[in-house]
């Protein structure tokens, strides 16, 4: 799926459209901006502006904004220990200091299980004036933790002492219900009446597979990937499916179904975030969520201790290098999301009904926290925020921030025609002309707008999977290993090139399977480095600083000619090929058929090579849903993808082999199962020194490369822009990254 930009074929137009979308709200923000409005253009929301339940990108924007964290993170993403003195950390060669709501020290025992003592400061005030205390934190645990809370949040998997036993012996009535029999008939119980099992089981027979598809199209749809058609077929088209013009969401889910062999298989593949049993729940209501009693449980979880007004202690079985991230937990008003008649803390009474989040989940679309904004009100797809006269840092000095809903391709000509001042358009070629075009001076930073570029926090790479692509089915053997590091030898010396060409100076080659915005990430200068695939099969350096472009290309091929012959297949000096290579190698590209992926040049430049080897290497440029099932599945060979990466380099997920050959989370595509390669990840995982962890990640990833089942290709950047004219660029976070983006310091900014 890609977006529609057409920006400069279309600028008149959208020009047009900005002014017709808009309307009065931007005439309303025109006249306010001189009293401190500024107006931010996002995408559709989808109005779960709740700190438990926010699950877009939008409204998750609107959640930061009016919330805070107890604990401070800096530029690297890394916590501050120390936020209610301050810590100063350097990032860039600049050094800056982070201030937040609390403290962290970490207790590793003897025994070892780890303590999370967490301090908070006296002076928290909420937006409404009440006062914050650890109890308001202890409440949004427990929220986070019930049996039946079905948000984005996964602390309950952390092991946390007691929080097993909390959340066992109950369950939500909708799966108890769908537990119990899919339909085949009622069994009078005294968790859920006839008429509950019979509504159940009609709408998730008659109806969820529609909701299923819908959501599909609505997240097509608030991306801008479709706009300005938004009927289910052209939703369905950018999914991978072809439908008549009067398609519904009914005949969606009837398609879907029809690509796989079982509904299930389909359903796990194709979701846009839920499933029909979350659907069918979601659309019946509170009662279908209440929680009900299926055995025994906890009266509390045993790990959360409180210790003070102020402070308490989260203790954990084991250490968990991933667990810090997740001690910053949203500092909630306990007044407002729950009932404070209900907190007892001694007694076992956390703030509402164990089982029963229908009292938070009616606030979902009106947030309240001790965020810099106050949440004024949605109406008209715009999202109104005032300053907080009590948020910690101080007021902000934009007394009111209009976040309004638009199209990505409308965001650059919006801030040109003063409809936003702030905006995080896609970084292509046509925003990138319009940018460069608006500005006198002809660059992405002028009198008009003022763009700053940040690595995302992922990066694309080719895969292999090492059980299909191996040498006498032994994926781990040398032969198999050589056989890998031919191809990607061959892949490797086409990415400068092609991705340069693709992406311009919008992204940049990396060399190891990792973001460069971790900061595991090897860095040039460190010992050891060096280029993805650039050694022979004997270790020796492919190349060397004065050979020209084809001369590394004709160095590449020599070296990968060595990893064939090492792999065991006969080469025929003469005639320059491979002579016994039969079978035929598939590298799968998800391009829609347009050829429009920066992997696609790479891959085909090394397919023409290796034809001339005598090796065939089909280059399928396919739709996302064909490369998705193929991935999913286990039936892809090499691969073109992308992912993000999270804050900390933990590899479980993706390179344990715990995940492979459709065992675990079936997420090790690769098929790596590698015992040494196991244990780093777990060793990576159990330290917390941060330059050990470094060392081992190192390691592990030297072992991902010489499995030859990955290639990692490029980083590329993310844009914001703001309109020079109205919005004040030295009062901007200096530095930004993925962790520090354009609201990180919102309270300091200003406008003109």
């Amino acid at each position: 799926m890609s977006n529609l930009n057409k920006l400069l074929a279309l600028v008149l137009a959208l020009i047009l459209a900005c002014a017709l979308t808009i309307g009065g709200v931007a005439e309303e923000a025109a006249e306010e901006r001189a009293e401190g409005t500024m107006v931010y253009a996002t995408a559709t929301f989808g109005q779960k502006f709740s700190p438990f339940f926010a699950t877009t990108a939008y409204d998750m924007e609107v959640v930061d904004l009016t919330q805070a964290l107890l604990l401070q993170a800096d530029r690297g993403g890394a916590i501050i220990n120390n936020g209610i003195d301050g810590e100063t950390v350097d990032y860039n060669g600049n050094g800056y200091e982070y201030k937040g709501m609390g403290n962290v020290e970490v207790v590793q025992n003897d025994d070892g299980s780890v303590d999370y003592n967490l301090t908070m400061r006296d002076d928290i005030k909420f937006s409404d004036g009440e006062p914050a205390t650890i109890d308001d934190v202890i409440f949004g645990i427990y929220v986070l933790s019930d049996p039946t809370y079905d948000g984005s949040s996964t602390i309950y998997a952390l092991p946390i002492e007691g929080m097993e036993a909390y959340r066992s012996g109950m369950d939500s009535r909708g799966n108890k219900i769908f537990a119990d029999g899919e339909g085949e008939g009622y069994v009078e119980n005294n968790l859920y009446t006839e008429e509950q099992y019979n509504e159940f089981w009609k709408f998730y027979n008659e109806e969820a597979g529609a909701a299923f598809a819908q959501e599909i199209c609505d997240y097509c749809i608030s991306n801008g990937y479709n706009a300005p058609e938004d009927s289910v077929a052209a939703c369905a088209a950018n999914w991978g499916f072809e439908l008549a013009e009067d398609a519904t969401a009914y005949d969606f889910w009837d398609a879907i179904v029809a690509a796989y062999d079982t509904v299930e298989e389909a359903e796990a593949t194709e979701s846009a975030g839920s499933n029909r049993l979350q659907l069918t729940i979601a659309a019946l209501g509170a009662d279908y969520e209440t929680g009900v009693d299926t055995g025994d449980s906890a009266a509390n979880i045993a790990g959360i201790v409180r210790t003070g007004d102020y402070s308490m202690t989260v203790h954990m079985t084991e250490y968990d290098a991933t667990a810090i991230y997740n001690m910053a937990f949203t500092v909630v008003p306990l007044h407002y999301y729950g009932d404070p008649a209900m907190y007892d803390y001694d007694n076992n009474q956390f703030g509402f009904t164990k089982g029963d989040l229908s009292g938070v989940k009616a606030k979902n679309s009106e947030p309240l926290g001790c965020g810099p904004y106050v949440f004024d009100g949605y109406a008209n797809g715009v999202v109104t925020l005032k300053a907080n006269p009590y948020y910690y840092k101080g007021e902000p000095k934009v007394a009111t921030l209009l976040m309004q809903e638009s199209v990505d391709s409308d965001y650059v000509p919006g801030i040109i025609t003063g409809s936003f001042d702030i905006a995080a358009p896609s970084i292509n070629e046509d925003t990138v002309k319009a940018i460069q075009d608006a500005n006198a001076n002809g660059e992405l930073a002028g009198e008009t707008i003022h763009t700053v570029l940040v690595d995302y926090r992922g990066y694309g790479y080719l895969g292999i999977n090492a059980d299909l692509v191996n040498v006498g089915g032994e994926p781990a053997s040398d032969a198999s290993k050589a056989l890998r590091k031919g191809f990607m030898t061959l892949f490797s010396v086409y990415r400068d090139t092609v991705i340069n060409s693709y992406y311009g100076d919008r992204a940049a080659v990396i060399q190891y399977p990792i973001s460069n915005t971790s900061w595991a990430a090897p860095k040039p200068a460190d010992e050891g480095y060096r280029n993805a695939y650039s050694v022979d099969v004997d270790g020796n350096d492919i190349y060397d600083a004065s050979m020209s472009e084809e001369q590394r290309y004709e160095a590449a091929k020599q070296a990968a000619i060595g990893y064939f012959k090492a792999a065991g297949f006969n080469f025929d000096e003469e005639t320059g090929k491979f002579t016994d290579v039969t079978d035929t190698y598939e590298v799968m590209i998800p391009g829609a058929g347009q050829q429009d992926h920066p992997a696609y040049g790479v891959a085909v430049a090394a397919s023409n090579v290796l034809g001339e080897l005598g090796i065939t290497l089909q280059v399928n440029d396919v739709g996302t849903s064909v490369w998705n099932n193929a991935l999913e599945s286990n039936t892809a060979m090499m691969w073109a993808a992308a992912w993000q990466s999270t804050v900390d380099p933990d590899m479980t997920q993706v390179y344990s082999s715990e995940n492979a050959h459709g065992n675990g989370t079936n997420s090790n595509h690769y098929s790596l199962d590698d015992a040494d390669l196991d244990a780093l990840i777990k060793a990576g995982r159990s330290s917390a020194d941060t330059e050990e962890r470094k060392s081992i990640y190192k390691d592990a990833m030297e072992i991902i490369m010489d499995w030859g089942c990955e290639l990692p290709l490029y980083q590329r950047k993310e844009c914001t822009t703001y309109s020079t004219e109205r919005v004040d660029i030295d009062t901007i976070p200096q530095d930004m990254t993925p962790y520090w983006n354009w609201y990180a310091e919102i309270e300091t900014q200003a406008v003109k």
